[in-house]
């Protein structure tokens, strides 16, 4: 068994979400923890980190909606069943040291990458939210509006198998 590791996020608007790290950032953590450091989850913890809030299509038709959210505590686990079930975080990161003494605009031109627009509108305001505690809730209502058509598309790609 390998050992994959959990960050268990926070959205904005107040959900909270388990995710598997990235692909691309697990190898980091995964030297850290075997050589038994026991900060190995220092760089992570309170970091801004944009993630899925929906399911991708087995078809990968449509990109599913990505959001910002801060990373509330990460664990170590042996991979299995119940972590394949997982989301995996994106990529793009922020370390909480860094985030916190940015504005906004620096803050969201990293994590923003080459979403389409309505991700990146997602990923704006909760920058915003978390460095400034400001609210969005158009935003955010027109983000939770698109996670329900990403989850029609896949329950009617799945009646199509």
């Amino acid at each position: 068994m390998s050992t994959v590791f959990i960050a268990h996020v926070k959205l904005s608007w107040g959900k909270a979400a388990d995710y598997l790290i990235a692909n691309d950032v697990e190898p980091g953590l995964a030297e850290r923890w075997d050589q038994g450091d026991q900060n190995w989850n220092a760089v992570m913890v309170r970091a801004l980190i944009n993630v899925p809030v929906a399911p991708y299509l087995k078809s990968n038709r449509v990109t599913p909606p990505i959001a910002t959210g801060i990373i509330t505590s990460l664990t170590a686990v042996e991979a299995g069943p119940a972590t394949d079930q997982l989301l995996r975080t994106r990529s793009q990161f922020i370390m909480a040291e860094i985030w916190q003494r940015q504005d906004v605009t620096v803050n969201t031109t990293f994590l923003h990458h080459d979403h389409p627009k309505w991700s990146q509108r997602q990923i704006h305001a909760d920058v915003d939210y978390w460095v400034n505690h400001r609210r969005h809730p158009l935003i955010t209502l027109i983000t939770k509006w698109r996670i329900q058509l990403q989850l029609a598309r896949i329950r009617k790609e799945s009646r199509q198998k």
